[in-house]
């Protein structure tokens, strides 16, 4: 009904914000999904459908959108709509390793990441002996840090610092994604596994899906 409707669609704006949020954002593809989106709402919600509400930001251009997302299947009762809407939200909350290859900052930083630890398995005397025996890197390492030596330190001490940090970035990522975004445990665990690869990208998504929820919370909060 459409008092069903409304009320449903209230409880996902104020208590779950950063759902929409996401369900926006799994809509998107194209140019569209490396653009900002706001003000994101869920209007409607009915057995066959649900529609979303959102601003498309491209730089300063804004224009206001509307998704309508199906129900596959389309639901027979009006019981089964909060267990759908329960599995759109662990949906539109998967993280994507695909964003290790489509996300510029996370591809380099990946990257960046496996050159690093192929070096730190190489060890020391190794990664300097390899480097010594190719004279095109050897004059590029040479002309930087001087030595090979010093270069094959620099290289596992990067490494070690990367793995710690992006570690400990994990374990918060981790704890935002379980106790603030209400994430299952697997969901939670491919989150803290994309993180410990790539670092602050990954945390930075996170942190702007609870901003989104804390945001709604507090204006609940005011009304």
């Amino acid at each position: 009904t459409p008092e069903a409707s409304k009320r449903i669609c209230a409880h996902m704006n104020q208590d779950h914000a950063a759902t929409v949020h996401a369900l926006v954002s799994s809509t998107l593809s194209g140019s569209d999904a490396r653009c900002k989106v706001q003000n994101c709402r869920m209007k409607s919600v009915s057995l066959a459908e649900y529609t979303l509400s959102y601003v498309l930001c491209d730089g300063d251009a804004c224009s206001m959108k509307k998704a309508v997302v199906p129900f596959h299947p389309p639901l027979a009762s009006a019981d089964l709509v909060r267990p759908a809407l329960i599995a759109e939200h662990h949906r539109a909350l998967q993280p994507k390793f695909s964003w290790l290859v489509t996300d510029p900052v996370m591809r380099m930083l990946f990257g960046a990441c496996i050159l690093l630890g192929v070096g730190t398995a190489l060890g020391e005397a190794e990664l300097a002996l390899r480097i010594d025996n190719a004279p095109w890197a050897l004059s590029i390492v040479t002309t930087v840090f001087g030595t090979s030596e010093l270069f094959a330190k620099v290289v596992i001490g990067a490494w070690c610092f990367s793995l710690a940090a992006h570690g400990l970035e994990a374990l918060y990522t981790a704890y935002l994604c379980k106790t603030k975004l209400k994430m299952d445990v697997f969901t939670t665990f491919k989150w803290f596994l994309l993180n410990v690869c790539t670092g602050f990208p990954v945390m930075n998504k996170v942190r702007e899906l609870v901003a989104v929820d804390m945001a709604a919370r507090a204006d609940k909060k005011g009304e």
